[in-house]
């Protein structure tokens, strides 16, 4: 609110005014909340009138805004990541200052669907900091130097929580292309940018286990030697074999390795026996029709086992596309795999450059190493998360359900002055589930700030001011 003199002459008044912007614009309206009188007559009577009123239009303004019932919407979901952050004991490894640099910078990657994480959703995460780009590329640097300690951190939390088989790790083979010009850092498969006079082209070997829980990974430039460099990085590993997963159809097929094989690219004979109609076990049938909608089957060829997938829905999007692929995907392997442990790790390995991208940066190479680290961290949460949705990795559960425990969580907050009540909404299963497990509280429909913050383990900085 504020003084306004309107009018002309004698007839000049003076009133109190608010500005309000036209929804859908950048244009503002002037509303008059009340006419207080004649300006000449006024100011004849008290000369001070002006600044009187403008003291007043400054306490009424101030009166509202305590009176006016204040909404405001926070996502929590990330409360789940603190709750393993503390696990963890990653303060301890990384000191308090770059701990929490880094736990912002970890959920602006999981919890947010753009290609950059520099940018806050509309929505924000409750007490979450906000980095500058000058402290996000500082926390990079400082994570380069921390990688090894992060990757056997994270190893030791593992070992002890899951039943890992170490007598078999997978491990993916990604190519990167950073390019300066563009300031972009992204897979080779998705490579539709113009290259620029700067490229530095990587290698990057991801290591998981048979949920698809990250081990570690080598990072190489691919003009230093890297094929010598990962033979040597392997032999950490020399008690486990080592199986090769290609989830590109264009890749050729290697010994030791799990590959994808387009459809039309099989033989006829072997075309013709997945045609056939027996073999196949059902996963999905439509419960009015009886139709079948998913279904499986394992065919031996040539000392190597053919896993073959087919679902209504990709067959119908095959057809639109005209790729000859009729809703097909498999998988062929030299190796001795159950049927589930094929199609699981395809899974956890499938479009994982996607998941190491990012655009809007202008890095140094240790800034890319420092973000290849934030990416396995990243990586190794999620994958723990639909670890724990799957019972503890009896069943394969698709990383959007982990993804959406973090961000759609919401908690609505109605403030009348200093009273404010909290609304839970937005709870999906895979949050009550993950919450529970770790250690999180049941929330209400309706709850105090002091409540809230017990139940879900952490300090609201921000909803306190």
């Amino acid at each position: 609110m504020y003084v306004a003199i309107t009018g002309k002459g004698k007839a000049k008044v003076i009133q109190f005014c608010e500005q309000h912007r036209i929804p859908k614009t950048n244009k503002k309206k002037t509303v008059v909340i009340k006419t207080i009188g004649n300006y000449e007559k006024l100011l004849k009577e008290n000369p001070n009138i002006i600044e009187e009123l403008k003291e007043e239009a400054k306490r009424l303004t101030i009166e509202k805004k305590e009176k006016v019932l204040k909404t405001n919407l926070f996502r929590f979901g990330h409360s789940l990541v603190n709750a393993l952050w503390k696990e963890l004991s990653l303060d301890e490894i990384l000191g308090e200052n770059l701990s929490k640099s880094l736990f912002a910078l970890v959920i602006y990657r999981l919890g947010s669907s753009y290609s950059t994480f520099l940018e806050n959703r509309k929505t924000p995460f409750i007490s979450l900091n906000s980095l500058s780009h000058s402290e996000f590329y500082d926390v990079l640097l400082q994570l380069d130097k921390k990688t090894k300690d992060l990757i056997k951190c994270f190893n030791k939390f593992f070992d002890k929580k899951i039943k890992r088989d170490k007598n078999i790790i997978y491990y993916h083979r990604g190519n990167y292309i950073y390019n300066s010009y563009w300031k972009v850092l992204y897979g080779l498969e998705s490579n539709n940018f113009q290259k620029g006079e700067k490229d530095l082209p990587f290698n990057m070997n991801l290591f998981f286990d048979s949920y698809g829980i990250p081990i570690s990974y080598h990072l190489s430039l691919k003009e230093d030697n890297s094929k010598n460099k990962l033979e040597d990085f392997k032999k950490n590993f020399k008690n486990s074999k080592l199986i090769l997963v290609l989830t590109k159809e264009s890749e050729i097929q290697e010994k030791g390795s799990i590959s994808s094989i387009s459809f039309e690219d099989l033989s006829e004979d072997i075309q013709n026996e997945i045609l056939k109609d027996n073999k196949w076990k059902i996963l999905e049938r439509d419960i009015k029709t009886n139709e079948i909608l998913e279904k499986e089957k394992i065919l031996d060829i040539k000392d190597s086992k053919l896993y073959v997938y087919w679902n209504k829905k990709r067959a119908y999007k095959d057809y639109l596309e005209n790729n000859l692929k009729n809703g097909y995907i498999c998988l062929k392997t030299d190796e001795n795999l159950e049927d589930y442990e094929i199609s699981n790790i395809f899974q956890h390995s499938w479009n994982i450059e996607d998941k190491f991208k990012i655009t809007d940066v202008d890095f140094s190479k240790r800034h890319i190493q420092g973000h290849f680290t934030l990416c396995f961290i990243c990586l190794c949460i999620i994958r723990y998360f639909q670890y724990l949705l799957g019972d503890n990795g009896k069943v394969f559960i698709p990383m959007i359900y982990a993804n959406k425990a973090i961000s759609n969580p919401m908690i609505f907050m109605k403030k009348v002055g200093n009273d404010s009540s909290l609304y839970p909404i937005h709870l999906t299963n895979s949050y009550i589930k993950l919450s529970k497990i770790l250690g999180l509280d049941e929330l209400n429909e309706e709850i105090n700030l002091e409540k809230f913050q017990d139940k879900i383990k952490m300090e609201l900085e921000k909803l306190n001011n």
